[in-house]
C-alpha cells in the first residue's frame, strides 16, 4: 500500500490523552500526568540521531518602567521548569534510518503540585508546552518539530491526609460582633470560589434599641497584585479593587416566628439602595434583618486567581462594611470612637461594623464543583453547564448562575472536542477509572 506525501510542516505530531491538567495543592503529595505519543508519519527514509520530547514551562514578565542599569529591557522570560524524555536513540555506529511509514512514541510526564500553574495576567504570564525534536542527520538537514499547549489549573481542594485525619478546616467564614446597639452575624458561605460564578453572604441584624437603621451594606473585593523579579532586584505592587455586583437577595427569617413579632420584610428596591447609596434608612425592628445576600465575582477578563508564585503573587481580600443609625440616647454615645454625627440631623449617630478577610480565587475555569479536585474523566465531560453555555449567554447565567466569559467558553469547546481515542488507551495500557457509586438499596 502506497504511504500517502506528507509536507513537511505536517510530519511530526503530538496527541495529548489530558491538555488540561489539574493539579492540587502545593503541600499535596499527589502528583499530575501528561501522558501522549509523538507521531511520526514519513513518505521517505530519513537518517535521525535521536527523537526527544520536553515538557517546559516558562514565565514572560512585561516591565514597562524599564529593567536593567540603563532601564532599556522592557520584558524578560526564563525557564521555570523541564522535563526531557529521549524516546528514540541510535548510535552512530548502527543505521539511522527511519524508514517511511507511520512512526509512534509514547512518553508520560509527571508533574508535581509544586508547579507554578498557568498565569494569564496582562503583564505577566507562565505558560506550559510540551515540544518534540526529531534530531536528524546530515549537512544542511533540518530537524522537525512540533509543539502542543499544556494548560495546568490548581484546584486547591483538602489533601487525602486532611481527610484521614478528620481534620479538614472549614471553608466558611462566620464573624460575629456585638455592639450596644446592634448585634451583627456575617456568614460567608465559601471563602474559596471560581472567578465569574455566584457568591453568597448572610447578613443577621438584631438590634438592642429603637429607630435603628441600616444605612448601607458594601461588599468590595480586592486584589493586590506583587510583581518580582529577583535577578534585576525589581519589584513593583498594585491593588484593585471591585465593588461585587449585586444579584440576588432572600429573606431567610424563620416565617413559622411571625405570631409573636412582625417579619422585617424589606423589599428589593430598599436593598439595592442599601448597597448603593450611604442613606438607606431601612428600619431594624424586634424581628431580626436577615437577609442572604447573593454577588456575582469578576470573571478572569478583569480579576486573576490566587497565586503563590512569588515572582507572581497574587492576593485576595474581601472587605464588608455595614453601618447603620441610631439616636443619641445616653451620653456615653459620643465617648464611642465606632460612631459620628451624622451631618444635617443632630443627634444621629452612625457606627460600622467592618470585616476585612482573604479569600481564595480559583481559575474561572474551575467552576464551584472543582474546588476539590475531580478526575480527568468528570472534568472532562462535565455537563454543568455544557446545556446552556454554547448558546443564549443570558440565559446560560440565569440557569447556571455562572457568569461566562471568554476563556472558559473556549475551554469548554476545547473539551468537547476531546475525543479521548481508545487507540491511545489500548496501546499505552492506561487503567480505565471504576464507574461512579451508586446505591441500589
Amino acid at each position: 500500500m502506497p504511504v500517502p506525501f506528507f509536507s513537511a510542516s505536517h510530519q511530526l505530531s503530538i496527541e495529548l490523552a489530558e491538555p488540561v491538567v489539574i493539579i492540587g495543592p502545593e503541600t499535596d503529595a499527589a502528583t499530575g500526568v501528561v501522558r501522549g505519543e509523538v507521531e511520526l508519519v514519513l513518505s521517505k527514509p530519513i537518517l535521525a540521531s535521536s527523537v526527544v520530547v520536553k515538557l517546559v514551562g516558562k514565565s514572560h514578565m512585561l516591565w514597562p518602567e524599564g529593567l536593567g542599569p540603563r532601564g532599556s529591557k522592557l520584558y524578560h522570560e526564563k525557564t521555570i521548569h523541564e522535563q526531557n524524555i529521549i524516546l528514540h536513540s541510535l548510535p552512530e555506529d548502527t543505521d539511522r534510518t527511519l524508514p517511511a511509514g507511520l512512526h509512534r512514541w509514547p512518553f508520560e510526564f509527571l508533574l508535581s503540585n509544586r508547579l507554578v500553574e498557568t498565569i494569564e495576567d496582562e503583564l505577566a504570564k507562565v505558560y506550559y508546552y510540551v515540544s518534540g525534536t526529531v534530531h536528524r542527520v546530515g549537512m544542511g538537514t533540518v530537524n522537525l518539530r512540533c509543539r502542543r499547549q499544556i494548560l495546568l489549573l490548581r484546584a486547591l481542594s483538602w489533601s487525602d491526609q486532611a481527610l484521614a485525619t478528620h481534620s479538614l478546616a472549614n471553608p466558611s467564614i462566620l464573624v460575629e460582633r456585638k455592639l450596644p446597639q446592634c448585634d451583627a452575624t456575617i456568614f460567608i458561605e465559601k471563602s474559596m470560589a471560581s472567578s465569574g460564578t455566584q457568591f453568597p453572604i448572610t447578613v443577621v441584624l438584631a438590634p438592642h434599641r429603637k429607630h435603628v437603621h441600616l444605612e448601607s451594606l458594601s461588599v468590595l473585593l480586592t486584589e493586590k497584585r506583587v510583581y518580582q523579579l529577583p535577578e534585576f532586584d525589581a519589584r513593583r505592587g498594585e491593588l484593585h479593587d471591585y465593588k461585587l455586583p449585586f444579584h440576588s437577595a432572600h429573606n431567610i427569617a424563620d416565617t413559622s416566628m411571625s405570631a409573636f413579632a412582625p417579619p422585617n420584610d424589606v423589599n428589593l428596591i430598599n436593598l439595592r439602595r442599601s448597597l448603593t447609596t450611604k442613606n438607606a434608612h431601612i428600619p431594624l425592628t424586634a424581628t431580626p434583618f436577615q437577609y442572604r445576600f447573593v454577588f456575582t465575582l469578576p470573571n478572569c477578563v478583569h480579576l486573576n486567581h490566587t497565586t503563590t508564585y512569588n515572582e507572581m503573587h497574587f492576593a485576595h481580600f474581601l472587605k464588608i462594611n455595614i453601618e447603620i443609625s441610631f439616636p443619641q440616647e445616653h451620653e456615653h454615645d459620643q465617648d464611642n470612637n465606632d460612631t459620628k454625627v451624622e451631618e444635617g440631623k443632630k443627634g444621629i449617630l452612625r457606627t460600622s461594623v467592618h470585616l476585612d478577610t482573604p479569600i481564595t480565587i480559583l481559575d474561572c475555569r474551575l467552576k464551584e464543583d472543582y474546588a476539590t479536585l475531580p478526575s480527568y474523566d468528570a472534568s472532562q465531560h462535565d455537563s454543568t453547564v455544557d446545556s446552556d453555555d454554547m448558546g443564549d449567554d443570558d440565559a446560560a447565567n440565569r440557569s447556571s448562575g455562572f457568569f461566562l466569559c471568554p476563556c472558559y467558553l473556549e475551554y469548554k469547546k476545547k473539551c468537547k472536542q476531546l475525543t479521548r481515542p481508545e487507540w491511545m488507551t489500548v496501546r499505552q495500557n492506561i487503567i480505565t477509572p471504576p464507574p461512579p457509586y451508586s446505591c441500589k438499596c
